[in-house]
């Protein structure tokens, strides 16, 4: 792209508006240059390679799926937020820009796209790793956006056997549930007793009056408890540990149930145990070892970043004393680090000509150049990102 070029496109009256148009453009770029500069900071750097290894373990099996396009698997990045939260690929994400808002149209379209899945989770995590656990529940909503499954989870629970009167707040609830029972089949207990931490559990004696965006906490406790048990967990929880199982324990039960059992369509016919167990090494046996390891001061030599990370939070819940005296977290994330394979996660595409690298930043340039240049119609306005309604 000539200077020539853009000298034309700045020719036609429209010259004043493009201070304001860069600026906007630039903005828009600040959401992308936080998260990737932060990569270059060793501390927030070696957390969030490790959330990431997490997000991929949970994510990066369905890319394996007869029929599935390649896609970028979720980024995980800090936020303000007091709860992780996922954003879907495609969506607009205007209200998720640093505080000064966009002022243009051509602002508004550049951020009207999310281009990949993003997961955002509290800077508190960074000096706690066991919540980072949750970043998996997360990956469980990017899966759901990307396979279309959200027919299947509400029919699922639609049709598990639920009282007519409660299969409506869990039809509501299945998206949520769907991410809680992923969660707990990858990450097993452990997974529990971190949503435990972070939900303020309560009297639960109004279950059945709750209308949140998610199941109410006890409840969702004893589904990731029953989840947890039926993908063959040691050392899950029965699911009235969190609650009565006369009513709904049984429930909780019921819609973990209809979610793990079985193939799913969506899915190529796999169940969520299969899905999730899919190249990862068997090691959930040794989770709880693991753990043990680890307040003895040495590795816990389990076989995958969702396994580490469970093993130093059960660690965290037996001895919140030792775990920080020994330094359990970063032992963790080195051990976490120390599993990654070399290279790109899958192969990478042949080697551009020089030819055909000039021809796409050609490309690129001229569509930088049409975004500054559009009209006043141009680019669709999506409005904010609905997102994911917060972890909590």
């Amino acid at each position: 792209m000539g200077v020539a070029d853009v000298r034309a496109r700045l020719a036609d009256g429209r010259a004043d508006d493009v201070p304001g148009r860069v600026l906007d453009l630039h903005h828009v770029w600040d959401y992308y240059r936080t998260r990737l500069l932060l990569r270059r900071v060793r501390d927030y750097r070696r957390v969030l390679d490790v959330a990431d290894e997490v997000a991929w373990e949970c994510y990066g099996p369905v890319l394996g799926l007869a029929g599935a396009r390649p896609k970028e698997p979720p980024l995980v990045g800090f936020s303000r937020a007091a709860a992780p939260r996922a954003h879907r690929r495609g969506s607009a994400y205007h209200d998720l820009l640093p505080r000064g808002g966009i002022h243009t149209r051509e602002g508004r379209a550049a951020a009207a796209r999310l281009p990949f899945p993003v997961i955002d989770v509290p800077w508190s995590f960074g000096s706690h790793l066991p919540a980072l656990l949750t970043v998996a529940h997360e990956a469980a909503h990017h899966i759901d956006d990307d396979r279309g499954l959200g027919d299947e989870i509400r029919r699922r629970v639609a049709t598990a056997g639920l009282p007519p009167e409660r299969a409506v707040p869990w039809e509501r609830w299945s998206g949520e549930a769907f991410a809680d029972v992923c969660a707990a089949v990858l990450c097993g207990p452990a997974y529990v007793c971190v949503l435990a931490e972070l939900l303020d559990a309560g009297d639960d004696a109004d279950e059945r009056d709750f209308d949140g965006a998610h199941p109410p906490p006890g409840a969702r406790l004893r589904l990731a408890g029953a989840a947890a048990r039926l993908a063959g967990h040691p050392g899950a929880q029965d699911d009235t540990d969190f609650g009565d199982d006369d009513g709904d324990g049984d429930e909780a039960r019921v819609v973990a149930g209809a979610l793990v059992r079985g193939g799913w369509s969506g899915l190529d016919g796999v169940s969520l145990t299969e899905l999730l167990a899919a190249g990862r090494p068997p090691g959930r046996a040794d989770v709880p070892e693991g753990a043990r390891r680890l307040l003895a001061g040495g590795p816990s030599r389990c076989s995958s970043a969702s396994g580490v990370l469970a093993a130093a939070a059960l660690a965290f819940q037996h001895d919140p004393a030792a775990y920080d005296r020994l330094g359990i977290g970063e032992l963790a994330v080195a051990e976490v680090l120390r599993l990654r394979s070399a290279g790109t996660r899958a192969a990478p595409a042949a080697d551009p000509s020089a030819t055909d690298r000039r021809r796409a930043h050609a490309e690129a340039g001229r569509a930088v150049l049409a975004a500054l240049d559009a009209g006043p119609d141009a680019g669709p306005d999506a409005g904010p990102d609905p997102g994911r309604a917060d972890f909590r």
